[in-house]
């Protein structure tokens, strides 16, 4: 009896312990499942492709209040699953308030026969309207950043970013008569400012069916001291060296001269490199930062 007792307890102890490991397995797994299955949800099979376009919500969901905000500001691009990825092709793009030097950036690419993008900043002033509308008229593409370049407040909550996107959304059609269809978060995707609803936001403008583009080079301009137009070229052709293509970011501001003055060394020295050059529309496969570079 003494015997029977000890292997009873023996197996009890065994059940136990295989119980121990089995549940917080089987929590885990079922746990990640509801996670990945959220993600997909969130992201679908192409983190760039809208999952859901126009007013509705999928499944008859219950819609959150910034999703009825602004009922008119819906891209009306039709966005396929396959977009263009050329290869050998620099997209120069341009976060840009809009001042001289814009002009002078203007004057360059036409020179050089180049297309590119301005992703504009809100400006009430006459005379950079007009420089605005020069970007359209000379068959450059113009896309959103933002109105108000306040990142603490545009990243307060995604409604506070639908406030000053649908401001910047209106200016740029008011002013050139162009509906814009794709942006650039201000920056970037993912940044410490919207290291908390950068998913809910991106999910959000996708819904709204606008395509935003990060970047994969970088002038590496955001300083002004020390800056000077041979160190934001070298930062430039050294970020392409391998590379099939690129989405380029340069800083166009008033402070910012060495960007204008460092725009033709970087278009000569790129188009020896065998590059081409296209401006971005809504049907290039853009450079969108990783989830896994969240800060």
């Amino acid at each position: 009896m003494k015997t029977l007792s000890v292997r009873f307890y023996k197996r009890l102890i065994l059940i136990i312990l295989a119980l121990l490991i089995l549940i917080p397995t089987v929590l885990w797994i079922y746990t990640a499942g509801q996670n990945a299955k959220l993600r997909s949800q969130l992201e679908g099979k192409d983190p760039t492709v809208p999952s859901n376009s126009g007013a509705n919500l999928p499944g008859g969901a219950e819609a959150i209040e910034y999703q009825t905000a602004y009922p008119e500001l819906y891209s009306a691009v039709q966005i396929s699953n396959q977009r263009v990825q050329a290869n050998d092709t620099v997209y120069i793009t341009f976060d840009s308030d809009i001042s001289a030097n814009t002009l002078q950036i203007l004057d360059t690419l036409d020179e050089y026969g180049v297309k590119a993008t301005f992703f504009v900043n809100g400006t009430s002033d006459a005379e950079e309207q007009s420089i605005m509308r020069e970007i359209v008229n000379r068959g450059h593409s113009i896309g959103l950043r933002s109105y108000s370049n306040s990142y603490q407040e545009i990243y307060q909550s995604v409604s506070a970013f639908l406030d000053d996107f649908n401001q910047i959304y209106n200016l740029v059609y008011e002013v050139t008569g162009a509906r814009a269809e794709i942006f650039r978060f201000p920056a970037g995707s993912i940044n410490a400012y919207n290291s908390g609803i950068y998913q809910e936001l991106i999910a959000e403008m996708l819904r709204r069916n606008f395509v935003f583009f990060d970047w994969n080079v970088s002038g590496e301009d955001t300083m002004v001291d020390g800056m000077t137009a041979e160190t934001v070229q070298s930062s430039v052709v050294s970020g392409m060296e391998g590379l099939q293509r690129g989405i380029v970011l340069l800083r166009d501001t008033a402070e910012k001269t060495a960007v204008a003055d460092a725009l033709p060394g970087i278009l000569i020295d790129l188009q020896n490199m065998g590059y081409s050059f296209q401006p971005l529309t809504a049907a290039v496969r853009p450079v969108v930062f990783s989830y896994n570079s969240a800060p």
